[in-house]
């Protein structure tokens, strides 16, 4: 418990508050010669101040074992039903008629990596060990998770594999963590989080996050990427290369992801007609934004509305 409170105290700045957390979800799943992923999501019943934060645990080589590595996290994430004995899945599939709107969360993630799994890696290496480190005691590095990082993280809490499909999925996940962390550990700099150099300007950071606010302020009215462009005071070039360095997908596929997801709201939840939402967002086709939606969630969107 120790370990959890040390990283939740750098991702909520007030540790009284932590207090408020409440444990909705425990997952624990052991992948055999490789690794151990922990995810426990808490929710809370008033506003939290959550900071995004991760930590690099290193144990060093000891009797014949090679060094271990350990990845925590502890994210913003959302919880989408406030029903106990329900779960995500169920809630799209429309089993419960109870379900509430997304509740947020705070995602304690953890991923450890077997000592044989990291021999595994390191052998024929003969001049550099992994994360270059040289140190023979243990210690913990405290670095803020990129962007790729986030969006490995999830992938990694919301997928619909099971058995050995999963564990195959979660060791190539938590492979690519290992990968963006081992960057960010050898030069933690916002060039190295973001992958743009001038994203190492707080103004052109703060651009890019405008043009994401305005996409969402108008999920029924398309803009183009001139136009978002024109309105944050961008280069084309910058904006698209930027935001998807920070938000890991183009302007486009983000703006569909969230419009699609808006309209299946609008139809499951709200229970409107397909040709109602069709023009809330801003489609003068329906068969057009049949395709759309089928493209997004698999489904098109009568067949969500008989679930």
């Amino acid at each position: 418990m120790k370990e959890l409170q040390d990283i939740l105290s750098l991702a909520i700045p007030q540790p009284a508050m932590s207090d408020q957390l409440q444990l909705a979800e425990e997952d624990i799943i052991n992948v055999p010669d490789c690794l151990d992923f922990t995810l426990q999501r808490f929710t809370y019943d008033k506003p939290l101040p959550v900071e995004d934060v991760a930590m690099v645990v290193y144990q060093p080589a000891k009797r014949g074992q090679s060094a271990a590595v350990e990845l925590r996290y502890c994210v913003a994430g959302n919880r989408y039903c406030q029903n106990p004995a329900c779960t995500d899945q169920l809630c799209v599939k429309g089993q419960h008629s109870d379900c509430h709107d997304k509740v947020a969360s705070v995602d304690m993630i953890t991923v450890r990596f077997q000592p044989a799994f990291i021999q595994s890696l390191q052998k024929g290496a003969t001049n550099t060990t992994l994360f270059e480190l040289q140190s023979r005691k243990p210690f913990v590095k405290t670095i803020q998770p990129c962007t790729r990082s986030k969006n490995v993280l999830e992938q990694m809490v919301h997928h619909n594999y099971e058995g050995v499909l999963k564990h195959i999925f979660l060791q190539s996940k938590a492979l690519e963590l290992l990968l963006f962390s081992s960057d960010q550990f050898m030069q933690n700099d916002t060039e190295e989080r973001y992958g743009c150099r001038f994203l190492t300007q707080m103004e052109d950071r703060e651009k890019i996050e405008k043009a994401r606010s305005i996409l969402l302020e108008q999920l029924d009215a398309p803009i183009t990427i001139r136009d978002l462009a024109r309105r944050v005071a961008m280069n084309e070039c910058y904006l698209k290369k930027g935001f998807k360095a920070m938000y890991g997908t183009t302007i486009y596929d983000y703006f569909q992801k969230e419009r699609m997801e808006k309209a299946r709201g609008l139809l499951y939840e709200k229970g409107m007609s397909v040709s109602d939402v069709a023009i809330l967002m801003g489609y003068s086709c329906i068969s057009h934004f049949s395709t759309a939606f089928k493209k997004h969630t698999g489904l098109k969107p009568c067949e969500l509305l008989l679930r």
